[in-house]
């Protein structure tokens, strides 16, 4: 049997020879001109069937301690690059760098099932969600993505939506049970940063000494790939080796507001009723 090193090579030398960085089906990665193959990466990059989310919905419950309809957590993550030609002033972030920025959506695991790589690191997350094909499938209301009783978590930077809660705002006047809530909340959707924090360091992608983006592009998308492929093969890990890794990523505090906040925005304003209700009668739930 070939161990784990093994097949850890056999992928790498495959991806060398393809340069694969996209697919177009249940995940969601930008695409460049370097794409050659697209039927990769939603092998191991894909959203979860019916009986996988179920057991994704009973492990978040599980290591919550109540919090419902969990089938996982998305956030924004900052890849740093070198200064692209042209457009520079895009990918300047509020950091003083150049940078892309990774969406990310992952399970209980901390496994990737829908990634968006390449928006400019001048870009706010909420911006990034709504002009990506996850947004579109969470609010189609024909044919949506999760029934009303499931949902991702995203931080305050989000939207509040029917399928994607988000914490309480703490404009001081939290009540305790709105506090209990966030708690919860925080708990689960921290699984995501850790999965960042991995995939950084397992990749080192700290930092990509390249200016351009699509290349940029390639390289983190191959590296989340490669990074499901090694959980996917390892196996799934214990919740409590997952929950007590720390995030190593290099951006706190990511919903605070982008340089480039405009009108368009505002859209994320709209009271959604339905999606307030819900995550009081969560709130409710959770004593």
């Amino acid at each position: 049997m070939c161990h784990r090193g093994c097949r850890i090579s056999r992928f790498i030398a495959f991806l060398k020879t393809k340069a694969v960085i996209t697919g177009h089906s249940t995940s969601c990665v930008t695409t460049s001109k370097y794409v050659t193959n697209r039927r990769l990466i939603p092998t191991y990059i894909c959203w979860p069937d019916n009986n996988k989310l179920a057991d994704i919905e009973n492990a978040f419950h599980r290591r919550s301690g109540g919090f419902p309809g969990v089938i996982g957590a998305v956030d924004g993550c900052h890849i740093e690059i070198k200064q692209p030609a042209g457009n520079a002033n895009d990918y300047y972030n509020r950091k003083g760098t150049h940078s892309i920025i990774l969406q990310g959506t992952c399970d209980h695991t901390g496994k990737f099932i829908d990634v968006l790589i390449g928006a400019p690191g001048r870009a706010h997350d909420a911006r990034i969600l709504r002009h990506s094909s996850l947004y579109r499938r969470l609010t189609n209301t024909q044919h949506p993505l999760l029934p009303p009783d499931k949902h991702l978590l995203g931080d305050s930077g989000y939207p509040l939506l029917l399928n994607l809660l988000t914490p309480f705002r703490d404009n001081g006047l939290l009540s305790a049970a709105n506090i209990n809530y966030n708690i919860k909340h925080a708990s689960i959707r921290s699984v995501i940063e850790r999965a960042f924090g991995r995939l950084k360091g397992k990749f080192r992608l700290f930092y990509l000494d390249v200016k351009s983006v699509p290349m940029a592009t390639s390289i983190v998308g191959a590296s989340c790939m490669l990074y499901n492929f090694i959980l996917i093969h390892d196996g799934v890990r214990r919740d409590s080796d997952l929950s007590n890794r720390n995030s190593s990523s290099s951006f706190d505090d990511e919903d605070e507001m982008d340089e480039d906040s405009d009108d368009e925005d505002d859209d994320d304003n709209v009271i959604n009723l339905n999606a307030i209700q819900k995550r009081l009668q969560i709130m409710e739930s959770l004593g």
